[in-house]
């Protein structure tokens, strides 16, 4: 199987190298909608570099009957765009992400925010006004991209799709009630390495809290940041809050309020670092709290359960079933008061984490569901054939 992987710029895509090289190597390829950009995340990937606007040449289309199914990293523009022009026997996968299906879940974003982080995101109350210049920036983009608009009809084109949970999968199938792609289990194994033991018998060594995965409003910051005041910072513990991506803007409203309740215990993380560097910072994590209400920071939250740290999740949270589930602990952020926040697992309750996860999350799991997606992308083309 001749497989395109269309691919963004992020830290996930090098996962995806690593195990359909491991299972099929060299049979895909890696292309980046973008020529230009010095790239910053990717390292095991050499991708085909095209232009953001590639698809509205007929030659470049043309060019991608050479692959036997397209996946998609993400259902960013540039894969709406392709998807709406390839033939239709294409097989074609989406891997979803999170960010990219969850405004088929909720009528506007501000539904996952909560009450503190609702008013920076909109401290008037009313409908902000959107400036000439974006205003013009958004009727360029649409001519550019004019099937970006069309998401929930091209979604009927893709045939399998690899959502992060199981769960949510039900969940975008039930509210979009039309044609839908079938489910396919596939996640990125960033983990791997470290459920394995590559990375050495690493576990929690420290006292501090980790808060957030990133610098976007559905981290809910503020709201957790209130808690932990009301709770109380142990003393020797730091307030970790990783914000080396996302919306700058908001970054520095949350080191504001961060640095004001917690002054010097207050850590925010603003460059990107070595998976195994950030994974070394984790493990002096003994509580991590995620008040997110979607479904957010999946593989910063296997890491430190991994490692045996104390997960606080918002019920709501698909994570929290779903972890639930598999027989990890996790607890309710309605519990942070009770609990002693420089203190992680138990052993024995350390070694259950670690058994499960590796059933779970092992290389050989990984391998599995990579072999399993390119069989059933193989079916397909023969189905399609007929």
């Amino acid at each position: 199987m001749k497989i395109l992987h269309l691919i963004m710029d992020e830290k996930f895509p090098d996962s995806a190298y690593e195990f359909f090289e491991a299972v099929d190597p060299g049979e895909s390829t890696y292309m980046l909608a973008d020529k230009y950009s010095p790239i910053r995340h990717l390292e095991k990937i050499n991708p085909v570099r095209v232009s953001k606007y590639a698809f509205w040449d007929p030659r470049f289309i043309k060019s991608l009957e050479g692959y036997d199914a397209i996946i998609l990293h993400s259902l960013h523009p540039f894969a709406l765009e392709i998807i709406a022009r390839v033939r239709i026997s294409m097989p074609v996968l989406w891997i979803g992400m999170g960010y990219d299906y969850y405004d088929l879940l909720t009528n506007a974003p501000s539904d996952l925010l909560k009450a503190r982080t609702k008013r920076i995101h909109n401290p008037t109350g009313r409908l902000p006004k959107k400036s000439p210049f974006k205003i013009l920036k958004g009727i360029v983009r649409r001519a550019v991209y004019p099937n970006a608009l069309r998401k929930k009809a091209l979604i009927k084109r893709i045939d399998l799709f690899a959502p992060v949970l199981e769960s949510e999968y039900l969940l975008i199938k039930s509210a979009l009630n039309a044609p839908f792609p079938e489910y396919v289990r596939w996640n990125y194994g960033k983990i791997a390495d470290l459920v394995d033991g590559e990375l050495g018998n690493k576990h929690v060594t420290d006292k501090n809290i980790l808060v957030g995965n990133s610098a976007s409003e559905t981290n809910n910051h503020l709201d957790a940041f209130d808690i932990l005041a009301k709770v109380g910072i142990p003393e020797g513990s730091k307030v970790i809050v990783p914000l080396s991506y996302g919306d700058t803007e908001y970054r520095e409203k949350v080191i504001a309020e961060g640095r004001r309740l917690f002054g010097n215990q207050f850590q925010p993380i603003t460059e990107f670092m070595a998976m195994e560097q950030y994974i070394d910072l984790l493990s002096t994590c003994s509580s991590v709290v995620m008040n997110h209400l979607r479904q957010q920071a999946a593989g910063n939250l296997f890491i430190t359960l991994y490692l045996g740290a104390k997960v606080f999740l918002d019920p709501k949270n698909p994570l929290y079933e779903e972890f639930s589930n598999m027989g990890l602990v996790i607890n309710e952020l309605s519990g942070l008061g009770g609990e002693k926040l420089d203190e992680a697992l138990s052993p024995e309750q350390l070694a259950s984490q670690k058994t499960i996860l590796k059933a779970a999350r092992g290389r050989a799991a990984f391998e599995q569901n990579t072999r399993n997606v390119i069989a059933e992308l193989a079916q397909l083309k023969l189905e399609k054939a007929d």
